[in-house]
């Protein structure tokens, strides 16, 4: 079972430099995604985590997940969920 924690601005903008740097955009618009807001991340035993993304820039409500690697996860301090 997953784990959940509300994600601070700090995290937030960590986690929207990893999606840049990971290459995600919008699938509808190609803008840069970010956190949706009032989303949980969800840490996995696994020691991974995964944050809901939203482009914030178009109409569209899509939702993605940036899957984060034990090492990302930590760094953003979800590893201890």
């Amino acid at each position: 079972m997953a784990s959940r924690a509300w994600l601070s601005d700090q995290q937030k903008r960590r986690a929207t430099r990893i999606a840049r740097e990971k290459g995600l955009t919008c699938p509808d618009c190609g803008g840069s995604p970010e956190p949706a807001p009032e989303q949980e991340a969800r840490a996995h035993p696994g020691g991974g985590a995964d944050i809901t993304m939203r482009c914030l820039n178009c109409e569209s409500a899509s939702e993605f997940a940036l899957v984060l690697s034990p090492e990302e996860a930590k760094a953003l301090g979800l590893h201890a969920l």
